[in-house]
């Protein structure tokens, strides 16, 4: 900030006032037919009062310049209905790194910079702007799932990027079987299939029994509602659009594992018919454990001219060990099985 810019701020009447300066994501997406969707970022300046000194919506996250720009052109020219201009006695900041860059720089002028946990006033305006902005559309969040704990949901992320780093529908001969995972070992069977051979989408589908995977399969390909009703997890890599604004931003806190932008862990319930709903904590739990024995399967123990010279000639079971936030756990899988050719 040039020392002329700096001397006029100084210059400005000094109210007894203080404002709350937000930066942070929106809770939505800006989309348009030309380039993909972006999570804009939101700068607010308002007051004591509840006036709105100023309100810009960022491309990128603004940098401490730039921000102090912001802060400026608040004082300079604030927006209709907040008064004429002034300097507050003091701002508050909810992000103690930003704090600590900008207080210097603001006590040149007589303002006093302090760190709040929240920041009341501009949380309430922002909700709003969120609420409106995503239309009231709320994506499921694995955060909020019952028992899900951040540890947790860490290991899911670890374990869905190896899975995306490995790439297994790039090994296998075809999606027309599955893989019977037994996690823990004693427990009652899933079946796994992956998903990627076609290249549209990268993931795998998990089916609580072999009815509900045969009703899946002949739900897929000829698009006809089942007479039964069955449900399945769908695990998908996606962009970072298809997540919670929740998990998004727990994922940037935490440092969770994200291979690639286009490769979110995306984690539902499917059930034909009906909305996609979030998994269970027990989803959550079993992904846990037999998603890393899948891929350690994949990157140690597939041969494919060994185990497939003819699909379904023979099986293979395999057995392995995998360490949870439960301890040390027993995976058993056995493929491939055959899925049955249902009737059109």
């Amino acid at each position: 900030m040039a020392k002329l810019s700096v001397d006029k701020i100084k210059n400005l009447k000094q109210k007894d006032e203080t404002w709350e300066v937000a930066v942070r994501p929106a809770r939505a997406w800006i989309r348009s037919q030309k380039k993909d969707p972006y999570r804009p970022w939101y700068v607010l300046v308002i007051s004591d009062k509840d006036k709105i000194l100023r309100h810009d919506m960022e491309k990128e996250k603004p940098t401490p310049q730039e921000l102090l720009e912001t802060i400026f052109r608040a004082m300079r020219r604030p927006m209709f209905g907040a008064g004429r201009k002034h300097r507050p006695t003091k701002i508050l900041f909810d992000n103690q790194e930003i704090c600590n860059e900008l207080s210097p720089l603001l006590e040149e002028i007589g303002v006093q910079a302090e760190k709040k946990i929240a920041l009341r006033k501009a949380n309430v305006w922002l909700k709003d702007l969120d609420y409106k902005l995503s239309e009231g559309v709320n994506t499921p969040s694995l955060t909020a799932l019952p028992s899900v704990t951040v540890p947790l949901l860490a290991k899911i992320f670890e374990a869905t990027a190896a899975y995306y780093r490995l790439a297994p529908w790039e090994m296998i001969p075809a999606e027309e079987f599955a893989i019977e995972v037994r996690y823990p070992a004693d427990a009652e069977p899933r079946y796994v299939i992956i998903i990627g051979r076609t290249g549209e989408s990268f993931g795998l589908s998990v089916h609580d029994n072999l009815d509900a995977l045969e009703s899946f399969m002949a739900f897929a390909r000829y698009q006809k509602l089942p007479q039964k009703e069955f449900s399945a997890i769908s695990f998908t890599f996606e962009g970072d659009f298809h997540l919670s604004f929740d998990d998004l931003d727990a994922a940037e806190k935490y440092g969770w594992d994200i291979p690639a932008k286009d490769a979110y862990p995306s984690i539902m319930r499917f059930t034909p018919g009906k909305e996609l709903m979030p998994p269970t904590p027990d989803d959550i739990y079993w992904l846990e454990g037999a998603l890393p024995a899948i891929t350690e399967f994949f990157r140690d123990d597939y041969v494919p001219d060994e185990f497939f010279p003819d699909l379904g000639a023979q099986q293979i079971e395999y057995k392995t060990i995998v360490q949870t936030l439960g301890g040390i756990k027993q995976v058993a899988l056995i493929l491939p099985i055959l899925i049955k050719q249902a009737p059109s």
